[in-house]
């Protein structure tokens, strides 16, 4: 069995249904924007720069309130649905 390569990545993606690619991106949209807006909102309301959260070794869910965390277990729970529909979707 060879390594996979970035040819088969290409075949793989563009041997899936296009109502499955935009679900995938749905989810990948979903919590990478989501979650980038939360930590930038969130620091904000700390009273620090916005985009503090963005630099290396910065871990800002220890200073997260209720709401930051139900905001962030939305968003986990819409991307997981996505993944699901996506995976489904092929079904």
């Amino acid at each position: 069995m060879s390594t996979p390569d970035a040819a088969d990545f290409v075949t793989f993606i563009t041997a899936m249904p296009i109502g499955q690619l935009v679900l995938f991106g749905l989810l990948l949209v979903t919590w990478l924007i989501g979650v980038n807006i939360l930590i930038a909102f969130h620091y904000k309301r700390r009273g620090k720069h916005w985009a503090s959260g963005f630099k290396p070794f910065a871990f800002p869910y220890k200073d997260f309130n209720a709401a930051e965390w139900s905001i962030l277990g939305f968003l986990f729970i819409i991307s997981l649905l996505f993944l699901i529909m996506a995976l489904a979707y092929g079904n």
